[in-house]
């Protein structure tokens, strides 16, 4: 399994370099939403005015370390049945979108792989809804063969506030992913001069949608330590 931990330590590499452009998007720091005082409802509107561009280099990296990834798997079906001293023309490691396309498209893609091997490979489940994880590197691996991946500025991690001691009313209205302009908290009274709202913002998935939402780091990770916990099991058979 060598040539596969090649590929997911390449992916690594994209990973880390993601982040440094991730980190010049958002920046490290928690943005200023600015307070609007509306007399007419009473409420204190708190306004998400600017939202950083992001840099084409993201979707372009993060491409890099998907196609690794998704590869990393091939690698590991393709070493299982040379292994077995079969051809590995045709061979791949098999995700389908549903588990009925799963048990049709499985057995030609893995030709020449060992049963147990194979029931390893089903025991993973890797079908939308089994193994969304899974599906989701295989999603994106296909779409960034076509087009640039889809990802977007979104509110993750803390909403941080400045409260005065006086009981008030609040109203959240934080969307998954934000725009400028997003009214994001509404707050009874007129607050404008004794609170400050921060909120802290990160790039996430825009696709497939199973991964819709996510931050991009966290997932990203995720995917790489699980896809070596696949590569070490079968290193282990």
């Amino acid at each position: 399994m060598h040539e596969a931990r090649l590929k997911i330590e390449r992916a690594k590499n994209h990973i880390a370099n993601l982040d440094v452009e991730r980190i010049k998007t958002v920046g490290v720091d928690a943005h200023l939403m600015v307070p609007y005082f509306d007399a007419e409802s009473d409420f204190t509107r708190y306004v998400l005015e600017n939202i950083p561009a992001i840099s084409p280099d993201i979707p372009l990296i993060l491409g890099d370390a998907i196609h690794n990834l998704r590869t990393a798997l091939d690698y590991v079906a393709c070493q299982i049945v040379r292994d077995a001293g079969n051809p590995i023309k045709g061979i791949y490691f098999p995700i389908a979108e549903t588990p009925e396309r799963y048990e049709s498209e499985s057995p030609g893609k893995t030709h020449g792989m060992p049963i147990v091997a194979k029931g390893d490979i089903d025991r993973l489940r890797p079908y939308k809804g089994g193994n969304n994880l899974l599906w989701g590197l295989h999603m994106l691996d296909i779409i960034d063969k076509h087009r640039l991946l889809v990802v977007t500025t979104m509110r993750v991690g803390q909403l941080q506030m400045t409260l005065s001691r006086e009981p008030t009313e609040h109203r959240f209205a934080i969307p998954a992913f934000l725009e400028a302009g997003d009214v994001l908290l509404l707050i009874k009274g007129n607050h404008v001069a004794d609170k400050q709202t921060r909120i802290l913002i990160d790039i996430a998935f825009g696709e497939p949608d199973v991964l819709a939402g996510r931050p991009i780091m966290e997932t990203l990770n995720e995917m790489a330590q699980y896809i070596e916990r696949v590569v070490a099991h079968f290193e282990r058979r």
